[in-house]
């Protein structure tokens, strides 16, 4: 079973799920307009002397209610993804649930300003999103990694960083190198800053200025191509915006910066599973405030 449908099954059995399916104002509006324009049908019927109402009309009500119900709930269910176009433009935003490796997609990666790569010691866990491009696609070899990093990084000032944790050469937040592996980009943005003692964090100032900077550099050293992004800053770099949040702020700032030129035509916001299980992730919501704004 894949994640996707993990979370599908998960979601149905939650208490917020059917708060939101079937006791939220636009479900019980679509359930009222439901029942009043069946009962319209009903009324013409007994016009036309097809269904007698008199005689079976309070058994009626009860299964156009039910009906319904049923009809609201089935139109509502748990959702893994959405795409939305915007508008008289050549680009869509998706938002999905599941791995942020899947399909062909190039990839942003989320790094610190001195772009360590260093799984051996603890300091890069394997587990996130730069330890799994290095497992993954590079077969662990860092070396790799850190010498086309290296390409890029060459021409950009960095200050020296004492007592740093891994590297000493520190860049601004917003600088981006690019790797390359298996026909596929990852673009390593700095986000976050290492404390002494190799903790990341980063604030949502630095989050978007990361992502103004991502974008303009996409826009002039890529390719086109489709992009795919995690809620950048949500896990190690410790801020504190909610998840949804999180997606809308990364969807506005892609479009702002696409509304100049466009530089991909589709950007893919993925969502761990997890996340959205243990964080009540709202697929409706946030493809609502999407359509809202982003329109």
């Amino acid at each position: 079973m894949t994640d996707g449908m993990k979370y599908f099954f998960k979601s149905v059995r939650t208490l917020s799920f059917w708060r939101y399916a079937l006791l939220s104002k636009e479900a019980l509006a679509k359930i009222f307009a439901i029942v009043g324009a069946m009962y319209l049908v009903m009324d013409m019927a007994d016009f036309f002397n097809v269904y007698t109402k008199d005689r079976y009309s309070s058994y009626a009500v009860l299964i156009i209610a039910v009906a319904a119900i049923f009809w609201v709930v089935a139109t509502r269910r748990p959702i893994t993804r959405f795409s939305y176009k915007v508008p008289g433009k050549d680009f869509l935003v998706e938002v999905r649930i599941g791995d942020l490796f899947d399909g062909s997609h190039d990839v942003i990666v989320s790094t610190n300003t001195t772009f360590d790569t260093d799984m051996a010691s603890g300091l890069i866990d394997t587990g996130s999103i730069q330890g799994q491009v290095a497992t993954k696609f590079f077969n662990a070899n860092t070396a790799e990694i850190d010498r086309q990093l290296g390409l890029d990084l060459a021409a950009i000032h960095g200050t020296q960083r004492h007592n740093a944790p891994g590297k000493n050469l520190e860049y601004p937040i917003g600088t981006v190198a690019r790797v390359r592996s298996h026909n596929r980009t990852f673009y390593f943005v700095a986000m976050s800053r290492l404390n002494d003692q190799g903790n990341a964090s980063s604030t949502p100032r630095q989050i978007e200025d990361a992502l103004d900077a991502t974008w303009k550099y996409i826009s002039s050293n890529g390719n086109l191509r489709d992009l795919s992004i995690p809620l950048m800053g949500t896990g190690r770099g410790r801020i504190g915006v909610p998840r949804k949040k999180m997606v809308e702020r990364i969807a506005q700032s892609f479009c702002d910066e696409a509304n100049n030129q466009v530089f991909s035509n589709r950007l893919s916001i993925s969502i761990r599973p997890e996340d959205a299980e243990n964080f009540a992730v709202n697929m409706y919501q946030i493809r609502d405030y999407l359509v809202q704004s982003l329109h």
